[in-house]
C-alpha cells in the first residue's frame, strides 16, 4: 500500500473516532468535565498536559498527581480542588480560583499565579521557584517547607499565611501584606521587601542575609536594628 493511501486512511479513522466522540458527549446526561472527559475516552490525570481548561468550573475536581504541564487554568474555579503532587510546570493559573484547594507537595516550577485566590490552600512543600504570584491573594494559606526561590509576589496579600521554614530567597516581595504571618525558620537571603508591611508577623529565626528592607509597615526601632544584625539591609 502506498504511504499517501496509508495516512489517507489513519486520517478518515481519526476523523471518525473524533466525530463518535462528539456524538457520546452530546447525547451523555451530564454536564460535569470529569464524566464528559471519561465519555470521551481521556483520563484526567494524565491527558490534559497543554490542554486549554481555562475559565472551566473544575471545584473539589481530584486531580492528585496530574500531569499539568503548560496547560491553560485561567480563570479556572478549583475551589477544595484536590492538586496534592500534581505537576503544573509552566501552568497558566492567573486569575484562577484555589480557595482552599489542596496542593501539597505540586510542583509549581514557572508556574503563572498572578492575581489567583489561594485563600486557605494547602501548600505544604510545593515547589514555586520561578513561580509568578504578583497580586495573589494568599491570606491564611499554609506554605510551610515550599520552595519559593526566586519567586516574584510584589503586591501579593499573604495576611496570617504560614511561611515557617519556607524557602523564599532571592524573592520578589514589595508592597507584600505580611501583616500577621508566620516566617518562623524562613530563609529570605537576598529577597526584596521593601514597602512590605511586617506589622505582627513572626520573624523568629528567619534568615535576612543581604534582604532588602526599607519603608516598612510594623518595624519597630528595636526590631529594626534586630534585623541589621541579621544582615538586612534598609534602604531609604
Amino acid at each position: 500500500m502506498l504511504a499517501g493511501q496509508s495516512s489517507k486512511m489513519i486520517g478518515e479513522k481519526s476523523l471518525q473516532r473524533l466525530r463518535e466522540l462528539i456524538q457520546l458527549v452530546a447525547e451523555a446526561d451530564t454536564d460535569d468535565f470529569f464524566e464528559l472527559a471519561k465519555i470521551a475516552g481521556l483520563n484526567p490525570a494524565e491527558d490534559f498536559s497543554t490542554a486549554n481548561l481555562s475559565g472551566l468550573d473544575l471545584r473539589s475536581a481530584r486531580l492528585a498527581g496530574a500531569n499539568l504541564i503548560n496547560t491553560n487554568l485561567a480563570y479556572a474555579s478549583l475551589v477544595n480542588a484536590d492538586l496534592s503532587e500534581a505537576n503544573l510546570i509552566s501552568a497558566n493559573l492567573i486569575a484562577a480560583n484555589l480557595i482552599s484547594a489542596q496542593m501539597n507537595h505540586a510542583n509549581l516550577i514557572s508556574a503563572d499565579l498572578t492575581s489567583a485566590n489561594l485563600v486557605s490552600a494547602k501548600l505544604w512543600s510545593a515547589n514555586m521557584t520561578g513561580a509568578t504570584l504578583t497580586n495573589a491573594v494568599l491570606n491564611h494559606a499554609d506554605l510551610r517547607r515550599a520552595v519559593l526561590t526566586g519567586t516574584k509576589l510584589d503586591g501579593a496579600s499573604l495576611r496570617a499565611t504560614i511561611l515557617s521554614h519556607t524557602d523564599l530567597r532571592r524573592a520578589s516581595l514589595t508592597s507584600v501584606d505580611l501583616s500577621g504571618a508566620s516566617l518562623y525558620g524562613a530563609n529570605l537571603s537576598n529577597s526584596d521587601l521593601r514597602w512590605a508591611d511586617l506589622s505582627d508577623a513572626n520573624l523568629a529565626g528567619a534568615t535576612f542575609e543581604k534582604t532588602r528592607l526599607g519603608s516598612n509597615e510594623g518595624l519597630t526601632r528595636d526590631s529594626v536594628l534586630d534585623l541589621k544584625r541579621r544582615g538586612a539591609i534598609f534602604e531609604r
